[in-house]
């Protein structure tokens, strides 16, 4: 056996089926650090947007509590020009002014405790008595009034917060003295700011717009909201999705907000420690050498928000992502080893089709020179009177007759293979009787032949009649017969039956054509529609053809809407099936007789 060099292709299909599995490993561990790094991405940046919405509503609070926060002289007096001004400004540029629905200031200016509320419209304090909102917290207010009286920098600067009303900030008035110890420019004065929230606009405006702004996108990571009082978790506050709750305990991210974080009121400490326009703080103690340094305060917000993954959790968006990730990579993978195999069939392919090509080039070169070496012969003897007998000469004639039309034929079914892969289209379509059809066929291939076979004639009367080129159809069919004559073996015998077959809604014309030879190899039955394909059967016995018959039967019944199958007969043999689409019942079929082939008969396989 002579040993063939590999191909380039060949070099580069294995080299590549060899990378494809060390690529589907490496991308599957890169894969799984893309995936590690996303959720990192993830949880610091959903981290960095719980920070920036707390500290967006901490900070719009904090500039309403630090601008509508009053001083000594505007409680004495009831007004003043500056808390107005103040007050008008921080309304023309608050995002939110709709926050604050009233500001209280609780003093006592002659021993008694009062409460007045501000009038934006006239721009000062009324005395009301003592509002609703206030009025379940005088005792408190009373017990520090008692606390200033006994020590006037008490415990007035760490007013706690209301525990049950979070709607309530309150604060000590601007601008008392300093801390005991130090020398006393300003007389002390006790009195309080509080400031009423608007808990419908908070909860209707200002947590969806902060939930919009920095959770909920219509691009890119989307996530739950959930706001819940700190002390009470099971307290809901607001919801982004009230169909899909958010617990703080499977959250991804939590942030406490709304509330004094330290010591500090809604805000960072000045300079020296002095709280703004407030009073001065006093420094925190030296740490316990028994004890170690004190732990960080404790954090007083009221509220907390709770964020989680619209798909769930963090960890099931980034697997979904892995999961998408991988598919994408290994169908990219999956698309490379398809390429490579479908290139690799295809290169089969072409040096399949080359080789029967020069098979077929060599085929007709020997086709064309045998009978034109007997045209050639038969012309010379008769042309240099070797031949003087009448009947030799008939002889001689009929003899050139015959390569002449074998030398047509062979040249006819060259053109028309070539006309099918020009895209040549059918000829009119006419009405057409299949028992014509087989009627005329059979002749022709008897002709062609000079066959003496059998021929079995199974034709019912009432077949439909079928919509084709007629010259087209006839070749086919005559193709297939001739076929049969040629490789029916002893047995002289051919089989031609039509039959009517209805498939659901359709009809269809079958018209077989079987024989009683040696048949056809089963692996060859895959292969003997393609062109140029010669079996091993008709090379050894070096049957005249060049492989093209059957390709073209299979070409002209597919352009009529059929289909050609072939099996092996039971008894030994084969059969070829056309099935063709009847026309409509009532249209009556035209008849063959005059029908002049446009397609010539084709050369059998």
């Amino acid at each position: 056996m002579r040993w063939s060099r590999p191909t380039g292709l060949t070099f580069l299909s294995v080299t590549l089926l060899i990378l494809l599995p060390a690529l589907a490993v490496l991308q599957y561990r890169w894969v799984g650090q893309v995936s590690v790094a996303e959720r990192e991405r993830m949880q610091r940046n959903l981290r960095n947007a719980a920070v920036q919405f707390r500290d967006s509503f901490d900070a719009e609070i904090g500039r309403a509590f630090g601008a509508l926060q009053v001083g000594a002289n505007t409680a004495r007096d009831g007004f003043s020009e500056p808390y107005s001004d103040r007050y008008e400004a921080w309304v023309a540029t608050a995002e939110w002014p709709e926050i604050v629905a009233n500001v209280f200031v609780v003093d006592a200016p002659e021993g008694g405790l009062r409460a007045r509320q501000w009038d934006a419209q006239r721009h000062l304090f009324v005395d009301t008595g003592w509002p609703a909102p206030l009025a379940s917290w005088r005792a408190e207010f009373e017990r520090q009034l008692a606390d200033f009286a006994d020590e006037p920098f008490g415990r007035r600067g760490i007013f706690p917060a209301f525990p049950d009303d979070e709607m309530l900030l309150v604060a000590p008035l601007r601008g008392f003295g300093p801390p005991p110890g130090g020398p006393t420019r300003v007389p002390p004065v006790f009195g309080y700011t509080v400031l009423q929230l608007n808990p419908e606009f908070l909860v209707g405006s200002v947590l969806p717009a902060l939930s919009r702004r920095f959770f909920i996108h219509s691009e890119g990571d989307s996530y739950r909201v959930a706001v819940v009082r700190t002390n009470r978790p099971e307290d809901v506050i607001y919801q982004s999705d009230p169909a899909r709750p958010v617990h703080p305990d499977s959250a991804d991210a939590t942030e406490t907000f709304f509330g004094p974080r330290g010591p500090a009121f809604f805000g960072r400490r000045g300079r020296g420690g002095r709280e703004p326009d407030g009073p001065r703080l006093p420094p925190p103690p030296p740490p316990d050498p028994r004890t170690g340094p004190p732990g960080p305060p404790p954090d007083l917000a009221r509220w907390l928000v709770a964020v989680q993954h619209a798909s769930g959790s963090l960890e099931a968006a980034v697997a979904s992502v892995r999961r998408r990730n991988l598919g994408i990579s290994f169908g990219v993978l999956l698309l490379l080893s398809i390429s490579v195999a479908l290139l690799t069939q295809a290169s089969r392919r072409a040096q399949r089709l080359a080789r029967q090509q020069m098979e077929f080039v060599a085929g007709v070169s020997h086709e064309l020179r045998t009978p034109i070496a007997v045209i050639r012969s038969a012309a010379e003897n008769l042309s240099h009177g070797v031949v003087g007998n009448s009947e030799r000469v008939k002889q001689y004639g009929r003899v050139m007759e015959g390569e002449a039309r074998r030398l047509g034929e062979m040249v006819e079914s060259v053109l028309q293979y070539a006309g099918v892969e020009a895209g040549r289209d059918l000829g009119p379509l006419t009405l057409l009787a299949p028992a014509d059809l087989i009627d005329q066929a059979i002749e022709s291939a008897r002709v062609s032949t000079t066959s003496t076979a059998e021929v079995e004639r199974t034709i019912p009367d009432d077949l439909p009649a079928v919509l084709g080129d007629q010259a087209a159809l006839l070749s086919a069919v005559q193709n297939l017969v001739v076929n049969a004559f040629k490789y029916g073996g002893d047995a002289q015998w051919v089989g031609v039956r039509a039959a009517r077959v209805s498939r659901g809604r359709k009809t269809e014309v079958q018209i077989t054509v079987e024989d009683r030879g040696p048949g056809i190899p089963a692996d060859e039955l895959s292969h003997i529609f393609e062109p140029f394909y010669r079996g091993a059967q008709a090379v050894s016995q070096q049957v005249h053809g060049n492989g093209l018959g059957l390709s073209l039967v299979q070409r002209i019944v597919r352009a009529h809407g059929g289909s050609v199958t072939v099996r092996p007969r039971e008894a030994g043999g084969t059969a070829f099936t056309i099935a063709l689409p009847a026309a409509a019942a009532e249209v009556k079929p035209t008849s063959l007789a005059e029908a002049k082939p446009r397609w010539s008969e084709a050369e059998p396989r």
